[in-house]
This record gives C-alpha cells, structure tokens and sequence, in this order.
C-alpha cells in the first residue's frame, strides 16, 4: 500500500501508511500485522455511527451551553429551545434518573451544587412550588403519599383487644415528647409489687398493622424514614396509621410490643421478658409537663428518674458517652422562624432516653439468645481522652469529644457499642418512625406469637444496606434545612449584631455561643481556644449554607 500511495515503498512510507490506518478505521480494520478491507455494509454502518456520534456531541454541546446560560445568568430567557432541558432537568431533580444533564450540572455548577443550581433553574422558570420546602424538592421527595397507599390506610379497622396479648390496661400508662409530637412511638409504665419495681417500656406495634410486602410495607420501606424538618414534617406511614391507628394516644387501648423489666428496690436489674401487649395510656406529658411532675414528686416519674442514673453509671463504667450538648429546635410558622434551646439532659429527657437505651439493649440481648436474626447497630471503641487540667468549656470538650467518635455501624451480628457501653444494641424503639426499627419489630413479633420469622438474613443485608444509605441521605437533607433555617433567621434578626462565639483553634474556628454554628473568622487565629470573641456577620446566603463572621473592631 506504501508504494500505491508513495510510489515506493520505504520502511518511513510503510510506518506513515501504518500509523493513518490504525488512526482512521473507517475503511480498513486491522487483523494482526494485515489490515483488511471492509464491506460496503460496513462502511456505511461505520458512517452512520460516526455521524450519530457527532450528532450526540454537538446536541450535548448545545445543551451544556443552554445549562452554562441558566445558571449563570439568573435573567436567562425561556426560549422553546429550553423547555425540553428543564423537563429534562426536572426529571433529573424528581426521579434522580441517570440523564446526562446532571453530569453537566456538576461540570457547570460543582459537583456538591448542581441539584441546588437546578432547583434555583426550576424555581425562576415557575416549575416549582414554592410552598414546596426546598431541600425535600432537590431530594425527590413527595411529601404526599400516593391514592392507593392512602386508600389502603383508611380502610384499616381500628385495634380490638384480644386474648392472646397482655391485658396492660389496669397499670397507669403515660407517654413523654415533645408539645407538637403526633407520632407517639413509646409509653412507660412503673408498678411496685412486694420488694419488686415492674417497669413497663411499651412500643407502639406497627406489625400489627403492616406486614411484609404489603402496599403499605413497599411504601415505607421506600420512604426509610419520617424526615423531620422546620418548616415540614414528612411521615414514613400515612397519618390514618402514624398519628391514630398505631400512635400510643391517650384513652384508647392500643397493641404494643413490650420490654417488661424487673429491678429490686435499689434499682438492680432482676430480670425481664419481651411480651405482645394491650395498653392504654392514661396520661400524655410534654417534656416541660413532666419535669414539672418531677418537682412535684410524682411517684413514678422519680422512681424512673433513680432508676434511669444507676443504669446511665453502670453504661458510664462501661465507657459509655454520656456527654449531650443542648440543641436548637427550629420551627416554621408561616414567614416566622422560632428557635428554641433543647436541654438533652432534662430530667424527663433523660429518663425515656436511658428507658429506649434499656429497652434497645435487651431485644438485642433477647433476638441474640433466641437466634432471632435483626438488625444490630455496633461502634468500635473510641480513643481515650487525656485529662486536661482547668475548667472545661462546652465547645471545646465536645470537640475533643466529638474526634474520638467512631461511626456506628450496621450489622447482623451482635457486637459492641462502645457509645452506649452496650454488648450489643438493636432498635425497635421507633417503629413509626423508621422503616429498620419496623423490620426489627416485626422479626420479634413473629417470633413472640408463634408466626414464621418474616426476614431472613439475605433479606435483611438488602434492608440493612439500603437503611445505611437512607439514614445518611435523610441525616443531610435535616442538617441543610436546618443550617438553612438557622442561617435565614440570623440573616433576618441578627445581621448588625455583635454575637458571642467561642474560639475552638488556633485556626480560627470559631462556634457561635448561642447557636452552635461553626465557621472560620479571620485574625481570630490570634487568640487562645476557649476564649469569647465578638463577631458581625459579614456575609450570608442560606440557600447555599454559607456564611462569613469578622471580628469586632477590627
């Protein structure tokens, strides 16, 4: 072929010939050291998909630059051209389809930006609600449960009694949460009988009203989880079930999956069992209600309040973590934002946490020495802290604190949770709330009334896996409303206010003293950890979860 082309066939001929057909193989395909001639059908095929190609790349040419203009220039105009790429864009946002409008999102926008650039598109081109909470909407999540899930719901008969549960309903039941609460999960029950404290834990039975792979089953399991946020809050199960037919409500008999713990008088654990139940609570206290009860020398509530500190120590000589930080609750009421400060270690507080930690540790123990197959959750034991002289200040021991955690994890095998100074750990403590708590249930239900075990342990790796990803996707959609939220009202009520921050580096990382907020200050490098400074808000733009202090004066 060199000498057809070159008129000689020299070995730099031959290498140039050599090199043009492995380059171009639209005509010629190579076998071994020889390169064959093609078809005629080859040939045209070969065209074809070549001009295909082209095609592709100049129509991803042209959408990439409609997406460049959308997200840059926020006055953009909505051309005919456009309308098919914000579908696409919207689908991309809804169903988190693979389309490769969002890969050039992400080339546009930054990877950790591109669903918000395509909320702000979708919000100026009038194709979102904007009643619609944000971060719900860049997730793909309905609010709303589809008609059939909903009909299911409500065709649900309401709880009847029977014999094959423990009559509860003559022990004084009461449930603890907070005020706006409408999903109660949990209720308690104190009985003293001869030297003997009879606590009752009780969770709301879900399972016996959802079962495996029904209608309601699918859709909980899609969903994963309630999502908590300040301005909505999004069910797992539809309200006929999470708010009536299950939640533990007052004066109405209710099916509940009971942890029955018996302790002498001292408060040292003498046994328990896990029983299928009937309750009827009697009394709702919100967290304020009870603490107040407590001064008050409510009977019960003191006898779980002593009960709940021997088993918090005994965790705590275990190497539990028993250090909690206040917390902010954010809710939204319309167009006002209202913040309050949540102290975890309220008397009340503390005592449905120890009794939900207490109930937690023994279905794990009872699931492990029943060969019940359930989710467990472990934790690695953490680094060991030096001793530091001084005074501690909140920010800076928490953030010690908080560099020694090791994730917890999920498993099928009962481990350590070096957190809660637990051997081993499951959760069926919130079974409306979570769809793996659900699942956990539902294995010890089965078991308790003589059923088939509903999961096994291939199906659970596919529910555990899918609950770890799901925890982790819901966990960031809460912390960004709430950053957003929290940021909005600063934005609002306190951008010209000097605010108290506290120093927790010599890099200047600062956490605002009232608001738990972190962010870097410039020159605040220059003073000792720990210390108080005042800071202005500089910048601020809580859509993108971002904002900027400086110090005062300075």
């Amino acid at each position: 072929m060199a000498e057809m082309f070159f008129a000689e066939g020299s070995p730099e001929n031959a290498s140039a010939v050599f090199r043009a057909l492995s380059e171009d193989t639209l005509f010629f395909k190579r076998k071994g050291s020889q390169f064959l001639p093609k078809t005629e059908e080859q040939v045209s095929a070969e065209r074809t998909r070549r001009q295909r190609e082209r095609e592709r790349g100049e129509a991803r040419d042209r959408i990439a630059g409609v997406i460049t203009q959308l997200v840059r220039k926020k006055e953009a105009e909505i051309t005919p051209e456009v309308v098919p790429i914000l579908d696409r864009i919207q689908n991309w946002l809804k169903y988190k389809t693979g389309d490769e409008v969002g890969t050039i999102l992400e080339e546009v926008a930054g990877a950790s930006k591109a669903r918000d650039a395509a909320y702000d598109i979708l919000m100026r081109s009038g194709r979102v609600d904007p009643s619609l909470d944000r971060f719900l909407v860049m997730s793909g999540i309905d609010p709303h449960f589809p008609k059939p899930v909903l009909d299911t719901a409500q065709q649900l008969a309401s709880f009847v009694p029977g014999p094959t549960r423990v009559d509860y309903r003559d022990v004084p039941a009461f449930s603890i949460d907070d005020e706006d609460t409408r999903e109660v999960d949990d209720a308690l029950t104190v009985k003293r009988s001869e030297s003997e404290i009879l606590v009752g834990i009780h969770i709301a039975d879900v399972s016996a009203f959802v079962t495996k792979d029904d209608l309601l089953d699918a859709e909980a399991s899609e969903r994963s989880s309630t999502i908590y946020l300040p301005a909505i809050t999004v069910c797992m199960l539809p309200e006929k079930l999470s708010t009536d037919l299950v939640s533990l409500s007052a004066g109405v008999p209710r099916p509940a999956f009971t942890v029955e713990v018996r302790f002498d008088e001292q408060g040292h654990r003498l046994a328990y069992r896990i029983a299928l139940t009937t309750i009827q609570v009697g009394k709702r206290f919100s967290y304020d209600e009870a603490d107040k009860a407590l001064d008050s020398g409510d009977v019960a509530l003191r006898t779980l309040h002593e009960i709940a500190r021997q088993l918090q120590d005994a965790r705590a000589r275990r190497g539990a973590i028993t250090f909690r930080r206040p917390e902010l609750k954010i809710r939204v009421h319309g167009q006002e934002i209202e913040i309050k400060k949540i102290d975890p270690n309220s008397p009340s507080r503390f005592i449905v946490s120890e009794m939900m930690i207490l109930a937690n540790g023994l279905a794990a123990d009872f699931a492990s020495m029943n060969s019940i197959p359930v989710i467990y959750r472990t934790q690695e034991p953490r680094e060991a802290l030096a001793v530091e002289d001084g005074p501690a200040v909140e920010a800076l021991a928490f953030e010690r604190l908080r560099k020694t955690f090791k994730r917890s994890r999920l498993s099928l095998t009962p481990g350590l949770h070096s957190g809660l100074g637990l051997g081993a750990y499951t959760q069926a403590s919130s079974p409306i709330r979570r769809y793996a708590d659900l699942v956990t249930q539902r294995q010890f239900t089965a078991m308790l009334s003589g059923a088939p075990i509903p999961h096994g342990r291939e199906e659970l790796l596919k529910i555990l896996s899918t609950a770890e990803a799901a925890e982790q996707e819901i966990r960031a959609i809460e912390d960004r409303s709430t950053t957003y939220w929290l940021l909005e009202y600063l934005s609002r009520h306190k951008k010209d206010e000097p605010l108290a921050a506290i120093v927790l580096d010599t890099k200047g990382n600062v956490e605002l003293e009232d608001y738990y907020l972190r962010a870097k200050v410039p020159a605040a490098n220059t003073i000792e950890a720990g210390e108080t400074v005042q800071v202005l808000i500089e910048s601020i733009d809580p859509a993108r979860g971002e904002v900027r202090f400086k110090r005062v004066g300075l």
